[in-house]
């Protein structure tokens, strides 16, 4: 092989690496708005709901969706921070 197509090989090792990054952070893109759209469904149902037993588990499964999502949006960020010091 002459060092152009070595230094091409090389070159696509190391951005294989930035590739299957931005495949994660797109994926988990993709369900975060997927969660925003339950969360957004879920607080309109919250506000409909009479208080009782229902609205509890409303709340519950929207405390769970908000924590959900704030852990998603973090990762996104430090997945972003780990490519940018490459």
């Amino acid at each position: 092989m002459t060092r152009k197509k070595l230094l091409n090989k090389l070159a696509r090792f190391f951005d294989a690496d930035r590739a299957s990054q931005r495949k994660e952070i797109d994926s988990i893109l993709k369900v975060t708005k997927k969660l925003k759209d339950k969360e957004r469904d879920l607080r309109h149902k919250l506000e409909t709901t009479a208080p009782g037993d229902e609205r509890a588990e409303l709340q519950g499964k929207l405390d769970v969706i908000e924590a959900q999502r704030h852990k998603a949006l973090t990762l996104i960020q430090e997945l972003r921070a780990g490519r940018n010091k490459d």
